[in-house]
């Protein structure tokens, strides 16, 4: 009887209270320690764009295997074949089917036409908008890396130009990204042959 006095003396409010935050921590770890995979190519994921453009849909951009037709597979803010840019601020938005716990990284694999001025940004609702990168303040978070030679051009152009950026670990749910393009590098309208986004669905 004594021992289970002495017990029970020792759950005092305060040590449930830590144990319970101890616990919750505890589940919040395992959570988070779930190792991010490729979430976008995925056929329940739906991307939207604000225009059209001129060559592939905004469909191309998440195929589950990139394609690599120079006019087919690729998604491009122009009005024709000479790169014409559509006038203003662009975007592509990816829904997914469910609830993103946190992303780790997007890899944006530009063509020629790239930019270097936007934004990612994710929300639950499409609405309110948090934004995860700016490049006006955060290009320590992007890498970049060139390969291929795009056809026709005897100057050297590359075909890819992969823009990597890593998230910091910490949870921004979400279930839609949008990245938003305020201006075009080269002067043609952007064109996007993947978006890639890592992370852990719920």
């Amino acid at each position: 009887i004594a021992n289970l006095v002495v017990r029970r003396s020792l759950e005092t409010p305060s040590n449930v209270s830590n144990s319970n935050t101890a616990l919750a921590n505890l589940r919040k770890v395992k959570i988070r320690h779930n190792p991010p995979s490729l979430i976008s190519r995925d056929s329940m994921v739906k991307v939207y764009t604000d225009v059209r453009g001129n060559l592939g849909p905004p469909s191309v951009m998440i195929q589950t295997t990139p394609g690599e037709d120079w006019i087919k597979d690729r998604w491009q803010a122009a009005s024709d074949m000479h790169g014409t840019a559509i006038p203003g601020v662009h975007w592509v938005v990816l829904e997914f089917s469910s609830v993103v716990s946190f992303a780790s990284k997007v890899i944006l694999d530009w063509e020629a036409a790239y930019a270097r001025d936007y934004r990612i940004e994710v929300s639950m609702d499409k609405v309110d908008w948090k934004v995860l990168f700016d490049s006006h303040t955060d290009s320590k978070l992007r890498t970049i890396a060139e390969s291929g030679q795009s056809p026709g051009v005897r100057t050297k152009t590359p075909l890819h130009i992969l823009h990597t950026i890593m998230f910091p670990e910490n949870e921004h749910k979400f279930k839609f990204l949008r990245v938003y393009i305020r201006k075009s590098a080269m002067g043609w309208g952007v064109s996007l042959w993947q978006l890639d986004v890592y992370g852990v669905m719920n």
